[in-house]
C-alpha cells in the first residue's frame, strides 16, 4: 500500500490493488504499533505496514540484521475465501459472491460489501509430481506462487552469472535451477568477479477456452525491498519486460479489451542499484493487461435504468490489472547469517 509510515521510494501505481478498505477513506497508521482489531474492524483499527507481505518481507530483513535470523522469510500464495463451497471459482465473468443467498443476485452483490470484494486468488507450487510428499517439500522451500485468480504461469530464477541471452534458450528451466535457485531460495554466496546478482523471470499468460480466452500480458516486473542504516524501509520496482505504455484499453460499456498485449515475457536483470553489504528480498510481479472488474460485468448486465447507486461507487474500479506474484529469492551479505 502506498502512503505507509517509514516507507521510502516512489509510489507503486499498482498498489492499492483490490484493497477492502479503500485508498480515500481516512485511516490511522500505526506506525511502530500493530494492528491488533483486525481491518475488517474499521472503526477500531489501524493500518500497519505490517499488515502488507511487502513490508512484512522488509520486517524480515531488519529483523535478521537485529537478531541473526530472518522470522518472515514467507513464500507466496494466493487463494479463494468463500462461503459457497467452490473453491477456484475466480472468473471475474462468472462471481456468484461469497455469501449463499445474501449476494446471490447482481443487485444483492452490488448493495453489499461484496462488491468490495474480488472472486479470490489461486495458489500455484513447482513440485516434481503431484503428489502430497511432492506438494509438501515444494510448499517448505516456497517454491510457490499467487495469482490474482489467472491461471497465469510464472518462473522466477537468481543467481550470480546468467547469460543475458537466456530466455531465448530452450534450456531456460534446467539452466535456472543449474545456476542459481528458483523462487523461494536464498542467493548462493557471490561468485568472484560479480558485480550483482542476475534474475530471470518468465511467465505465459492464462490461455483461457475458447469461450472464455485469458488475457494478454502486459509487463513483468522486479520488486526490491531492503532497509537503510537508520532503519528505513525502501522499494523500488522496476519494469524488466513490457511496458504500460503498450496501448491496451478496455471499452467500460462494453467491456471489449483494446490493443497489444503477449502470449509470453522473459527478461534477464541485473540490479543496478545493489550494494553487497546490504540484505536484500526480491519477487515478480507479472500483470496482464486491464480488463473489467466482476462489479463492472454484472452493472453491466442490468439496463441502465435499474443498475443500483453502488454501480457509481468511485471506491470501486471499473477496472482490474489480474497479475500473479513469486515467492521472493533473498540476498545475505557473507558476514551475516540467516
Amino acid at each position: 500500500r502506498n502512503g505507509l509510515w517509514g516507507v521510502l521510494g516512489a509510489p507503486d501505481e499498482l498498489c492499492d490493488f483490490e484493497k477492502l478498505r479503500p485508498a480515500s477513506e481516512p485511516q490511522e497508521d500505526c506506525q511502530e504499533g500493530y494492528d491488533l482489531e483486525g481491518q475488517g474492524n474499521r472503526l477500531k483499527s489501524c493500518i500497519s505496514r505490517r499488515d502488507y507481505i511487502r513490508y512484512t518481507l522488509i520486517e524480515g530483513l531488519k529483523e535478521a540484521d537485529r537478531i541473526g535470523a530472518n522470522p518472515f522469510k514467507l513464500g507466496i500464495i494466493a487463494a479463494t475465501d468463500t462461503h459457497n463451497a467452490v473453491g477456484g471459482a475466480v472468473d471475474e465473468r462468472d462471481f456468484k459472491g461469497h455469501f449463499g443467498a445474501g449476494d446471490a443476485t447482481p443487485r444483492g452483490r452490488m448493495n453489499s460489501m461484496t462488491r468490495r470484494y474480488n472472486p479470490g486468488g489461486l495458489a500455484g507450487v513447482w513440485a516434481e509430481e503431484n503428489s502430497r510428499e511432492a506438494l509438501f517439500d515444494a510448499m517448505r522451500r516456497r517454491e510457490t506462487f499467487g495469482t490474482s485468480g489467472p491461471r497465469i504461469i510464472p518462473r522466477f530464477f537468481g543467481g550470480w552469472g546468467y547469460p543475458e541471452d537466456l530466455c531465448d534458450d530452450p534450456e531456460l528451466v534446467s539452466k535456472g535451477y543449474g545456476g542459481g535457485v528458483p523462487m523461494g531460495g536464498d542467493l548462493p554466496p557471490r561468485s568472484r568477479g560479480a558485480r550483482a546478482p542476475v534474475f530471470v523471470v518468465a511467465a505465459l499468460r492464462d490461455p483461457g477456452t475458447e469461450v472464455a480466452p485469458g488475457g494478454l500480458l502486459q509487463r513483468a516486473q522486479i520488486i526490491k525491498g531492503w532497509v537503510d542504516d537508520d532503519g528505513r524501509f525502501h522499494q523500488a520496482i522496476h519494469d524488466v519486460a513490457g511496458s504500460a505504455a503498450n496501448g491496451a484499453s478496455v471499452e467500460i460499456e462494453t467491456c471489449e479489451v483494446r490493443g497489444a498485449g503477449m502470449d509470453s515475457v522473459c527478461a534477464v536483470w541485473s540490479d543496478p542499484d545493489f550494494d553487497p553489504a546490504r540484505r536484500a528480498v526480491y519477487y515478480a510481479r507479472i500483470v496482464e493487461n486491464p480488463s473489467c472488474r466482476s462489479s463492472t460485468l454484472q452493472c453491466n448486465a442490468l439496463p441502465k435504468a435499474e443498475r443500483p447507486e453502488a454501480c457509481e461507487d468511485p471506491d470501486i474500479p471499473k477496472l482490474i490489472h489480474e497479475r500473479a506474484w513469486t515467492s521472493p529469492i533473498w540476498y545475505t551479505p557473507e558476514r551475516a547469517s540467516n
